[in-house]
């Protein structure tokens, strides 16, 4: 089932032509890619398509029922982190938490029996916190949600403000 037609679409900025009879068609599970150097239009098609930007001349046929959204690329995000360490700093707060109790084991290992049975009694409660609010399983949770969006397997050392 044809769920996106374009059709001979053109497109000019003042005297620039961006796109000249591009024509596309997608089907129903098809997996598309629209791969071109910078200023190539890439971009403007996809506004186009979305019904974020006009065009010249063309037509562009889709189903009445079908929704599209268009997420700009330059999204405000100018992040310096990788996009593994980007999804895991919204855990920061359970990071410090797992810090705090390896200083406390540290503590434990050498507190004499006075101030061994206060360092438990604070420790088992932070693990429960940090148990509570998924501190065994946050980074198993990072790995699917990269591996929802399609990043399996991505080189971990590409920064967010590199992607495209």
């Amino acid at each position: 089932m044809m769920i996106l037609q374009v059709n001979q679409l053109s497109k000019s900025f003042g005297a620039d032509t961006i796109l000249t009879n591009i024509k596309l068609e997608v089907r129903s599970r098809d997996r598309i890619a629209i791969v071109g150097r910078n200023g190539a239009g890439k971009s403007t098609l996809l506004k186009i398509i979305a019904g974020k930007l006009s065009y010249e001349k063309g037509d562009i046929i889709k189903p009445k029922d079908l929704t599209m959204g268009y997420l700009d690329q330059h999204s405000g995000l100018d992040s310096k982190l990788t996009l593994k360490e980007e999804l895991l700093s919204v855990f920061d707060f359970l990071k410090k938490m797992e810090k705090e109790m390896r200083t406390i084991e540290e503590k434990m290992a050498q507190a004499g029996p006075d101030m061994l049975e206060s360092l438990m009694k604070t420790y088992d409660r932070l693990q429960q916190e940090f148990k509570d609010k998924g501190g065994y399983q946050y980074e198993a949770e990072v790995r699917s949600v990269m591996h929802g969006l399609g990043f399996a397997g991505f080189d971990d050392s590409v920064r967010v403000q590199d992607l495209s």
